[in-house]
């Protein structure tokens, strides 16, 4: 039979502490959004990746335009692709339109 107290838990230093502790409250992040990709250091490669990009772009331009020239031949109407205006101009228009509609009241 054991006789005397039962030894206290040993106390854990600082590190080991915080170790213990959740990942939240050690202020340690989940995981990221997105692909990981290393970039290479060789020269070679770095080149074939932009030629390879590049391609991608014409390739999906060319395919596009191709696209909208096909409905535009088939339609009745005349085919109008919209482009949306850069962010810059669309906050300044919001914000004149915004401006007009108070002053009327």
């Amino acid at each position: 039979m054991a006789q005397g107290k039962p030894k206290a838990a040993a106390k854990r230093p600082g590190k080991a502490a915080a170790a213990a502790a959740p990942a939240a409250a050690r202020g340690v992040r989940g995981p990221r959004k997105g692909g990981r990709t290393i970039a290479p250091k060789k020269v070679r490669v770095i080149q074939q990746q932009k030629l390879k990009k590049s391609l991608e772009v014409g390739i999906r331009m060319k395919i596009e335009h191709e696209v909208v020239m096909r409905a535009s031949s088939s339609l009745p109407k005349k085919l109008v692709v919209v482009k949306a205006p850069p962010a810059g101009a669309a906050a300044a228009a919001g914000a004149k339109k915004g401006k007009a509609k108070k002053a009327q009241p």
